[in-house]
């Protein structure tokens, strides 16, 4: 059986976790879409839930 170098798995787990970071980032980008389309459309509907 063959094992990897102490090299080689830690650029392995580097890798995996820099794939989760771009992952990350790229949720908080939609959740701060998402927050800022949820304002707008807040915005939109009167206190009395009709929308303008």
């Amino acid at each position: 059986m063959k094992t990897k170098s102490p090299q080689r798995e830690l650029a392995y787990r580097l890798a995996e976790r820099d794939e989760l970071v771009v992952e990350i980032l790229e949720l908080e980008g939609r959740l701060a879409r998402a927050t800022r389309r949820f304002e707008e459309l807040s915005a939109e509907i009167k206190p009395s839930g009709h929308v303008e």
